[in-house]
C-alpha cells in the first residue's frame, strides 16, 4: 500500500511499534517498506535502515535515533548486496515488514531477514490479518473499484495472510504471535534461526503450492481458526516483556 492508502494504517500502528522498539532497546532497527517514513519515525533505535524502492519521506526519520540510513531500492535488491545490508552493523535486533502485498514477496522478505537476523532478533509482519477477503485481492487494480466508498477503502493487504499457513507448516519451530493492532494486525515472530534455509531452498515449491490454495473468504476463516490472537497491550504496555520474545 501507497502513500495516503497506507496513512490510516500507519497512525493507528505507530504508537505500538514505538512503544515495542523502546522497551527492547532497539539497537538495530530495520524497515522493509518505508514509504513516507512517518512510522519509522516513531521508533526508538540506535541505528536505522528503512528499505524503499519508492522513498517519499515527509517524517522526521532521526527522531529517537543516533543513525538511520535510507536505501532506495527493492528489498531482494538490497539483500543480495552485502555492502547494502552492512549499514546494519550486525543482525537487526528488530524488523518491520511492509513490503509489497503479496504472499511471495513476504516470503522473501522474511527469509531474507532471518538470515541477517540473531536468535534474538525479532521479525514483525504487517497487514496478515485482514478483514475481509476483499481487501486481500491481489491485485490493486482490481481491488481499489471494490473498496471504494466502503469503510475499508484505504485498506489493501494483499494476500500476505498466506504467511501464516506457510510458517505453520515450514517452521514450527518458530514462536509466532498475533497481535491485534488496528487495522489488519501484527504477526511478531521469534525464536529466529537464521541458518534455517528451507524457505528459501523450497521457495518455488511454496509458491506453486499457496498459488493455488485460493485467496478466498473460506480460506481465510481457515486461518483465523488455526490462531490465536493477542491484545497488543499486553506486549506493549503490561506484562514482562521477556516472557514473550528472548531479548
Amino acid at each position: 500500500m501507497r502513500g495516503g492508502e497506507r496513512g490510516i494504517e500507519t497512525r493507528r500502528r505507530e504508537r505500538g511499534n514505538d512503544l515495542l522498539s523502546k522497551k527492547r532497546e532497539t539497537k538495530r532497527y530495520l524497515e522493509i517498506g518505508v514509504d513516507e517514513g512517518v512510522l519509522m519515525s516513531h521508533i526508538y533505535a540506535d541505528l536505522a535502515v528503512g528499505v524503499d524502492p519508492a522513498l517519499r519521506i515527509s517524517a522526521n526519520l532521526a527522531k529517537n535515533k543516533q543513525k538511520t540510513y535510507l536505501i532506495s531500492a527493492t528489498s531482494d535488491s538490497f539483500f543480495a548486496d552485502p555492502s547494502l545490508v552492512a549499514n546494519l552493523s550486525g543482525a537487526p535486533d528488530l524488523a518491520f515488514l511492509d513490503g509489497f502485498h503479496t504472499y511471495e514477496f513476504l516470503l522473501r522478505d522474511f527469509f531474507n531477514t532471518e538470515a541477517i537476523s540473531d536468535p534474538r532478533s525479532l521479525i514483525i509482519m504487517h497487514d496478515c490479518l485482514p478483514l475481509n477477503d476483499v481487501m486481500a485481492i491481489r491485485d490493486l487494480a482490481e481491488w481499489r473499484p471494490k473498496m471504494m466508498g466502503t469503510r475499508f477503502e484505504n485498506w489493501w493487504t494483499g494476500d500476505v495472510w498466506k504467511m501464516i499457513p506457510i510458517l505453520q507448516k515450514y517452521r514450527p519451530d518458530l514462536k509466532i504471535m498475533y497481535l491485534d493492532c488496528a487495522p489488519t494486525g501484527l504477526v511478531c515472530v521469534s525464536n529466529l534461526s537464521p541458518d534455517n534455509g528451507i524457505l528459501k531452498q523450497r521457495y518455488h515449491e511454496i509458491v506453486k503450492e499457496f498459488g493455488e490454495r485460493p485467496n478466498d473468504a473460506a480460506n481465510i476463516d481457515r486461518m483465523y481458526s488455526n490462531i490465536q490472537i493477542t491484545a497488543a497491550s499486553q506486549i506493549t504496555r503490561g506484562g514482562e516483556h521477556r516472557s514473550f520474545f528472548r531479548i
